[in-house]
């Protein structure tokens, strides 16, 4: 147990993960890493505007209701979404996560070259389709920007999970994500 973000809270290991879903991706590495699961992709579709993604489903071994995963990204996307439903490269499904909406709680936090960061503030912090000049996705490609969502589950009798999609995108070796350090609590 820990508490994150105020809340007690449960780190997610490797055993708690029930399925990991690919639309246009490899899996380079998942494992514990540090005491959490972490799972590091590549994008391998999103070049001509098809979508790639990872879905990691999540048991559930407790009765979660909020989640917080950090995200770091490489490689440009004029398209992009986070735990979205509807997502790029989403046909795990949407992860039984709310729309982003920070009225009721939503937060992205610890960003880095990514989404709060003052370029990029004016964005939506959750999804883009836009070559626009505040799209952090367009910039420091070969870097990873960083950041982490605090969201709600839409706890509905299905499993939930986190999703990254991406479209309209650079793929190969310089196209990776990873997701890392997973909270969930009741």
């Amino acid at each position: 147990m820990s508490v994150v973000y105020g809340r007690r809270a449960e780190r997610v290991q490797i055993a708690n993960v029930n399925s990991v879903i690919l639309v246009g991706a490899t899996i380079l590495e998942q494992s514990n890493v540090n005491g959490g699961y972490e799972i590091k992709f590549q994008h391998n579709t999103g070049n001509a505007c098809d979508s790639s993604g990872v879905f990691v489903q999540l048991l559930d071994f407790i009765p979660w209701k909020g989640i917080s995963v950090e995200f770091q990204t490489t490689g440009s996307a004029a398209c992009w979404t986070f735990m979205q439903p509807g997502g790029y490269g989403s046909s795990g499904g949407d992860g039984n996560i709310y729309t982003y909406d920070e009225s009721l709680g939503d937060q992205c936090v610890k960003t880095f070259l990514a989404q709060d960061d003052a370029q990029f503030s004016s964005h939506a912090k959750a999804n883009a389709c836009d070559n626009d000049a505040n799209n952090f996705m367009r910039y420091n490609t070969s870097t990873f920007r960083k950041c982490t969502f605090i969201r709600r589950r839409n706890v509905n009798g299905s499993l939930g999970g986190i999703h990254h999609g991406r479209a309209c995108s650079e793929i190969g070796s310089n196209a990776i994500t990873i997701m890392k350090n997973i909270y969930v609590w009741t």
